[in-house]
This record gives C-alpha cells, structure tokens and sequence, in this order.
C-alpha cells in the first residue's frame, strides 16, 4: 500500500475505534485496571468503619491513640501490548482477517488506555522479525501505534510468540499490564507466558475466523497450511473430513484454554466477524469484580 492507502486506513480505524472506546468501554476499563500499586499518604484517627487491618500501631502508641494508614491509587498504568501479525494472522473469510482484527483490539486497548491517562508500548512482530515501540501516552502517539502497526516491515530476524513475550519480560522492568493479541496456533508460548504472568498482570485475546472451525462442503478443495507452506487437496464434500476438521480446532481451543488456566489467566476470544467491543467489555467488568 502507499502511504496514501495507510493514512485512508488509519483515519478509518482511528475514528471508529475511539468512538466505539468512549461510547462502550468508558468507566469499565478503570474500574477492571486502575492503579494497582497504592502509595501511603498520611495517618489519621480511627474512626467507625475504618479497615483495622490498617492501623498503624506505632503512631497509635505515639498519640496514644487509634490511628490508620490512608493510601493514594497509583493512577498511571504501564500498559504493554503484544501484537502478532505472523502468517496465520493474515487468514479471514470474510471482511477483515485475523491480523486486522487484531490491529483493531490493539487500537481499542490503547484509547481505553489514552482515557485514563495510562502510558502505552507497543511490541508488534511476525515471521520475518520484532519492532518494540517504548512507553508513549496521547491522542497523536496512539495514532502513531496504529499507523506503525498498519504499515509493519519487519527488517530481519525470526520470531515466535514465546520469544517475543521472552522480549517483553526482559525490557518491562515496571509492572505493567500486557495484552497479548494473537491467534495462540503455536504452543511454544506456553512456559514464557507463565513466566511473565509471574511479574506482570496478562489477558490474552485470541483472534480466530469462523472457518477455522467449520469447514463448508466446497467439494475438492486445496488447502494449505500457513505454518508450513504445503498444500494438501482434500474432499470437503465428506463429512468425516468436516466433523475432523471441527474436531482439531476445538482440540487447539481446549489446549489454549489449559495454558491460560495453567498460568491463572483469564482470556477474551473474538471473532473476525463480530464486533469486539462486548467481548472486550465483559472481560474488562470480570476483572472488576475480582479487583
């Protein structure tokens, strides 16, 4: 595309998703991700209704009397998004692929992020290499993640989901709060996500297509895998071949489910031909409840 194409594409993208930000996500998103860290301000007498569990004994013995502690949220959030854009993202049926939809939750995640005042980074990668993009905050900068997402050509290198989380665990020093945006095909990812789960609050969302899990019957059709490249004819026409194709997908969706609980994550599926904002919404008033 020319650059002409991409600012088209980015006025487009930026419109509808800070609309669709401000009209369906406003207040939920703090709410589920406000500061997580609580700075101590200053002491005050105790009074009925206070928490107990902060009273601070040694200014009690002071005064000779009750006093507690009185915290601060920390309200800046560091907020990391990982956004794979590999080979399989770029399959879709119909309208957008995966890797679009992809760009368009990481662009939601970062106006949600831009409201409450939260500084975003951006690691965008696919098969050919990486571009780590540092903290930035602002109308202008998100827009800027945006168009460098749209317009990502990685220069050299090789890299895989696990890898990049390793990446990401190696340069955010700050607790952050990380969104992982992929299709999760691979399972390589499986020890780095809990690692950097351990330091670091996750929600993955997973992309797919709905046929990735139901094959019509187009009779004789060529396939090829997006992994490997091999092109393999089969009868879509048979009925054992569909109900095997649903089969191995809901088998990929089981395992993914068992890394996320097996790294206590709670995950958002959304679909290249539904609307995302629900989805996104009801993860972020799970989160809620459980702050």
């Amino acid at each position: 595309m020319t650059l002409k194409d991409y600012l088209k594409k980015l006025k487009k993208i930026e419109f509808h998703t800070r609309m669709k930000t401000q009209e369906g996500l406003s207040g939920t998103y703090h709410s589920a991700f406000k500061g997580r860290g609580m700075l101590f301000s200053e002491c005050k007498a105790y009074e009925e209704g206070d928490d107990v569990r902060y009273i601070d004994w040694n200014a009690s013995a002071r005064h000779n009397g009750l006093f507690v502690k009185q915290f601060v949220e920390e309200r800046e959030l560091n907020v990391c998004v990982v956004l794979d854009l590999s080979t399989t993202m770029q399959f879709g049926s119909v309208g957008m692929n995966k890797a679009e939809k992809a760009i368009e939750a990481m662009s939601i995640v970062a106006f949600s992020a831009l409201q409450n005042n939260d500084k975003v980074s951006l690691f965008i990668f696919n098969d050919k290499g990486m571009k780590y993009i540092p903290p930035v905050k602002g109308k202008n900068n998100i827009v800027y993640l945006i168009l460098e997402a749209l317009r990502f050509e990685p220069e050299q290198g090789n890299h895989q989901l696990g890898e990049v989380m390793g990446k990401v665990l190696a340069l955010m020093k700050r607790r952050a709060l990380v969104f992982v945006i992929s299709d999760f095909i691979e399972f390589d990812y499986e020890l780095s996500i809990r690692h950097l789960a351990h330091h670091h609050e996750v929600i993955p969302i997973v992309v797919s297509d709905p046929l990735e899990s139901t094959m019509p019957d187009l009779g004789f059709t060529l396939l090829e895998d997006a992994s490997t490249h091999e092109y393999m004819l089969v009868d879509t026409s048979r009925a054992e071949f569909r109900e095997y194709y649903r089969e191995q997908f809901e088998k990929r969706r089981a395992e993914q489910k068992k890394i996320f609980d097996r790294a206590g994550l709670t995950h958002v599926r959304i679909l290249t031909t539904d609307e995302i904002i629900k989805p996104i919404a009801r993860a972020f008033e799970r989160r809620a409840w459980h702050v």
